[in-house]
């Protein structure tokens, strides 16, 4: 007896209008920037700074995570991450700040 592998079935044509749809419906909850910050991003200066500090972004990020358990808005707003950014060279800056992170114990 022979054993054939069963070709998995495609998505039909309304299954992929539906997921189109969707995903076009979720994309106007994406956060957008105001004209000011976009105006401005952060560069590889900040990268670099915010690649040093981020030891201290991380522990201030798990300290405002366990407070929030307990409905306490503290610190919501600090990121890791600088946005809007200037994409390869603010990564870069961070990168580069992140090495400089073992001088600062």
């Amino acid at each position: 007896m022979q054993v054939t592998a069963m070709r998995p079935k495609s998505p039909s044509k309304l299954a992929n209008i539906a997921s189109l749809l969707i995903m076009l419906l979720l994309s106007g909850c994406a956060a957008h920037y105001s004209a000011e910050a976009v105006s401005d991003p952060y560069g590889l200066f900040s990268g670099i700074w915010h690649g040093a500090i981020s030891g201290l972004t991380i522990t201030v990020n798990i300290i405002s995570w366990v407070l929030s358990l307990t409905s306490i808005d503290f610190l919501s707003n600090v990121q890791i991450i600088g946005r809007p950014n200037t994409g390869f060279f603010y990564y870069l800056g961070f990168a580069v700040g992140f090495m400089f992170l073992p001088l600062f114990r």
